[in-house]
């Protein structure tokens, strides 16, 4: 963009109120050019190509060697001929954009146009109603009240029969779990959805393509297959194939983000809603001259019911195994040594940003974190300065009580009810129970555990309580009286049945005494 034109197009923006910074950033121009030609009349911009056409320029010297260039290659770029006279031409000093402008004027002198590959296109089909959709995403900067930048990331899908669209907005980058969720909100707004999508190859949602055998992340795989909608892909560079939504995102930028102050996503997205109905689907359309909004009553009839993602998603659940990791997205994470007893259950959460998080689904304790690993069958290992990767506090005591007692499995069903009901006596719990074992035979332990279990009574001290009932409860034998081992080899003296006689007419006579003499003491 040189001469007239370029000056025409800085006097359109200064008339309709641009600044220089804005006339500059939307011609792609450097701002000394844009101050340079501001305030230039048309009579003074003549005189100045006037004079500059007569003026000796300093490379006026390679103007020969030039020449020669554009005539036997019309389409060399002015680039490569900076490049070869850099090369060739010792002491060569003009800079870059110096050649550029006088490579542009020597064209237009000498009527020596750059050809310019046109590629022709043929119109596309119109799509039968409610059969296809496009979807693709964009990025535009705001501005808020205080003017800090703020970065917007764009869904937009729209209709490829009614030209009806629809556009969400987040201020983080889309992950595969919100692509998915702005698919839902478009189909609730929609109220269904075609028999097919068209996207660009993008990293949310498709991994890899191997000979047209297209490989999907698997959270978007899932929710393709829950939602029911067939996938198309375009090949990379080529974007003509999905001209209708590159235009809508184009339209949205330009009509709807470009003069907005940013206030919050919210009221950018309750804003964006608004302007669909007013103005996206309101107005006539430019190339089917008919309103989005009625020509969708029509499509609507055929468009296909899809299942809601209204409620808030269920954390996926996944097992420990007995090599203490938690199998996730096909890699193995590494949780604590001694994490792992049968039925332990992990929470499995992710942040957006790329981190993973295993919580026990008893305790609500944090098992272990990690940075997500996008390779396949990998062992994650956790970091070893990372101290909240300690073992557990819980997990040894809970371990040694499960195996103080014969059956295994049916005493950790009945941990982990105590477990559930005591999250923040856990300790306490085990410590009771791990004393009872000391004292009590593993018979005595079953019997105990099976009763407790049987009538539900899940606490330490219950079961204390019930070993001592079983206990109490049990009549002793004579067998079991016994008297300790460092007496049994004493032996009673034994005396003769006379002296006992004699000591019992001994105190006879005294009391006959008594009696006879009054009894005077």
């Amino acid at each position: 963009m040189e001469g007239y034109q370029m000056y025409g197009k800085i006097q359109d923006r200064k008339r309709i109120g641009y600044s220089q910074r804005l006339t500059a950033k939307e011609l792609d121009i450097d701002r000394g050019t844009v101050r340079k030609y501001w305030d230039m009349s048309e009579d003074e911009y003549a005189e100045y190509r006037v004079e500059s056409k007569n003026r000796t320029k300093e490379l006026d010297g390679y103007r020969v060697i030039i020449i020669r260039y554009i005539e036997e290659y019309p389409e060399i770029p002015s680039a490569v001929i900076y490049d070869k006279l850099l090369e060739s031409e010792n002491g060569f000093s003009p800079s870059k954009r110096s050649v550029q402008l006088y490579i542009a004027n020597l064209r237009e002198e000498l009527g020596i146009e750059r050809p310019v590959k046109i590629r022709q296109y043929n119109e596309v089909a119109e799509m039968p109603p409610g059969y296809q959709a496009q979807v693709d995403m964009g990025e535009q900067v705001m501005t808020d009240m205080y003017g800090k930048k703020q970065k917007i990331y764009i869904f937009a899908m729209v209709m490829s029969n009614s030209r009806k669209k629809y556009a969400y907005y987040q201020d983080r980058k889309f992950t595969a779990e919100t692509f998915v969720e702005a698919h839902d909100l478009a189909f609730r707004y929609y109220g269904g959805r075609t028999e097919e999508i068209v996207y660009d190859q993008d990293r949310v949602l498709a991994v890899s393509e191997n000979a047209g055998d297209l490989i999907f992340t698997e959270i978007f795989e899932n929710y393709r297959q829950y939602a029911g909608f067939r996938i198309r892909l375009c090949r990379a560079y080529d974007p003509e194939s999905k001209g209708k939504i590159e235009a809508v995102i184009k339209y949205v930028k330009n009509s709807f983000l470009k003069f907005r102050t940013y206030n919050g996503i919210s009221e950018l997205n309750s804003a964006g809603m608004a302007w669909l109905e007013r103005t996206a689907n309101g107005q006539k359309h430019e190339t089917t001259k008919v309103i989005p909004n009625r020509m969708y009553m029509e499509e609507i009839k055929y468009m296909k019911p899809v299942p809601k993602l209204s409620q808030p998603s269920v954390p996926q659940i996944s097992i420990v195994r007995k090599t203490n990791v938690i199998h996730y997205k096909q890699n193995r994470y590494e949780v604590p040594k001694g994490t792992y007893y049968p039925g332990r259950k992990a929470e499995i959460h992710t942040d957006g940003q790329g981190k993973v998080s295993f919580i026990d689904v008893k305790t609500g304790e944090l098992l272990a974190e990690h940075k997500i690993c996008e390779d396949i069958g990998k062992l994650v290992r956790a970091p070893k300065n990372s101290d909240r990767f300690s073992e557990s506090k819980y997990d040894a005591i809970i371990v040694k009580v499960r195996k103080g007692f014969e059956n295994m499995e049916r005493a950790n069903g009945y941990i982990e009810r105590i477990v559930e009901k005591y999250p923040r006596y856990i300790r306490d719990q085990m410590r009771i129970i791990s004393q009872l074992q000391e004292k009590y035979s593993k018979s005595e332990l079953s019997n105990a555990l099976d009763y407790c279990v049987e009538r539900e009574l899940y606490s330490a001290i219950d079961f204390r309580d019930t070993l001592e009932y079983f206990r109490q409860e049990k009549p002793a034998s004579k067998q079991d009286i016994s008297l300790p081992v460092k007496y049994t080899v004493i032996k009673a003296q034994v005396r003769s049945l006379s002296v006992y006689t004699e000591q019992i007419k001994s105190a006879n006579y005294s009391k006959a005494e008594i009696m006879t003499t009054g009894g005077d003491a």
